[in-house]
Formats: C-alpha cells, sequence, structure tokens
C-alpha cells in the first residue's frame, strides 16, 4: 500500500516564528484599522510570497524572478486578487477569470508545448488560492473594518492556540484542538464586546465558522506545497484562511448591517 501524504504540519520553534507572528499579527490589524487599501497591499504581498514559494518548491522555476516563465505570473497573480477585492466582490470575480487567461496565453507564448499542463496547473494552484485567501480579509474590509478586525483576531487565536499547543506534542490533533478553544476564547471576548455594525450575532457567527473551518487550512496547504513536514514560512502565513477565508467573508456578508 502506497504510503499516505503527510498533512499535519509539524510546528517549527527554531528562530523568532512567535515574534514574526506577533509582528504580522499586529501589522494586518493596524492596516485593517488605518484603510482598506492598506491591508491590501499587505495581504498581497503575503500572498505574493505565498504563490512564489509554492513554485519554487516544486522545484520549477529559475533563481532570477523576473526571468521565471513560471514563478513571476504567480506572484503577480496572487497579488493581484486582495488589490481587485479593493472594489469588491464582482471585480474580484473578473480579476480571477483574468489571472487564469493572462497566464494561460503567457504560458502557451512563453515554453514548449511539453509539460505546459503542469506548468500551468502549478501557476494557477500558486496563486488563485493563495490570492483568494488574501483577498478574504479585504473583501470583510469592505463590509466593515471591525468585520476584518474580528476576522483577523480570530485567526490569529487560531495559529497562536496550534502553534504553541503542537509544537512538542504527542499528537497531531492537540494542536488545531487548542486553536479551536482560543478561537472560541476571543469568539465569545467579541460576542460580549459586540463591535458595530457585526454586533454580538456577527461576532458569533465568525467564530462559529473560524472554529469550524479554520483547522482545514493547513492541510490544504501541505497538499499545496507537496508535505506537511516542508519548511514554508510564506505558504503557512496564510494557509489558515485558504478554506476558511472565502467562507468568512460570505458569511460576514450576511451579518453586516
Amino acid at each position: 500500500m502506497a504510503e499516505r501524504l503527510p498533512l499535519a504540519v509539524a510546528p517549527d520553534a527554531d528562530g523568532p516564528k512567535v515574534r514574526l507572528g506577533v509582528v504580522w499579527f499586529a501589522g494586518t490589524v493596524l492596516a485593517a484599522l488605518i484603510a482598506q487599501p492598506l491591508l491590501a497591499l499587505v495581504l498581497a504581498a503575503a500572498a505574493a510570497s505565498a504563490a512564489d514559494q509554492v513554485v519554487r518548491l516544486h522545484g520549477k522555476g529559475e533563481d532570477k524572478l523576473l526571468v521565471d516563465p513560471l514563478r513571476l505570473p504567480a506572484v503577480l497573480g496572487a497579488a493581484a486578487l486582495p488589490l481587485a477585492a479593493v472594489a469588491g466582490v464582482d471585480t474580484l470575480g473578473a480579476a480571477v477569470t483574468a489571472v487564469v487567461l493572462v497566464v494561460l496565453v503567457h504560458r502557451i507564448f512563453s515554453g514548449p508545448a511539453d509539460g505546459a499542463v503542469t506548468d500551468l496547473g502549478l501557476v494557477l494552484v500558486a496563486a488563485v488560492p493563495f490570492g483568494l485567501a488574501a483577498a478574504a480579509p479585504v473583501l470583510v474590509a469592505d463590509l466593515a473594518p471591525a468585520a476584518a478586525i474580528v476576522l483577523l483576531v480570530l485567526v490569529a487565536a487560531y495559529d497562536a492556540g496550534d502553534f504553541l499547543v503542537g509544537t512538542g506534542a504527542a499528537s497531531p490533533w492537540e494542536g488545531p484542538v487548542a486553536g479551536m478553544v482560543a478561537v472560541a476564547v476571543c469568539g465569545f471576548a467579541a460576542w460580549v464586546v459586540a463591535p458595530r455594525p457585526i454586533g454580538g450575532h456577527g461576532a458569533l457567527t465568525l467564530a462559529v465558522v473560524t472554529a469550524v473551518l479554520a483547522p482545514l487550512g493547513p492541510p490544504t496547504a501541505s497538499v499545496l506545497v507537496g508535505d506537511g513536514r516542508r519548511p514554508a514560512r510564506f505558504v503557512r502565513r496564510l494557509d489558515t484562511l485558504l478554506v476558511l477565508g472565502p467562507v468568512a467573508a460570505w458569511a460576514a456578508a450576511g451579518v453586516v448591517r
């Protein structure tokens, strides 16, 4: 029987992981407080870095980004989606279609036919999921900055609980469970504070969606990079939002008044 793909993420405690996580959280929340376009720029940079890392982890591409036939379209496509989300969900949908078409045309004219389908699939798998993950908080911020801040706090709570408890844990489920508990605590606090215009009901809705879907993000990212044990710090910066992000944006649209 073939060995099953290892999807569980083994947290790496080497280096300033906690400090970098705090800086990332503070930066995204501050950007959301200042202006939606600033948040889009921050998340576009994160999406571009994650997409580039996916391509490089699969052993595709050259050292120089500007001349690379795979890395450059992946980076530009991923960054384009959160930037397009500033103009709303319709523009984001059009941007996704445009990214697919541009990447297809670019691949047709940039290399031989051999391996074209594999190359095209890799670029799209690198660009679109992370671009949409990064676009989700931007869409939520368009509805209400308070809703985006609540979402970012809940995501940070899950990541913190997952990392702190999952590091060195005997079982792979301990980290995600701790993350869900952290989301429950922060969600209760948001429900008590009831920030307008989402209110207590909206905060509770986002907390439930986060607790249910956040654990699915890291394994999904493991599929995209090929192995949950691979170091992929840029990918892991957005992995919690891979499944959660689009659903959270949809849920937020239903609770913001």
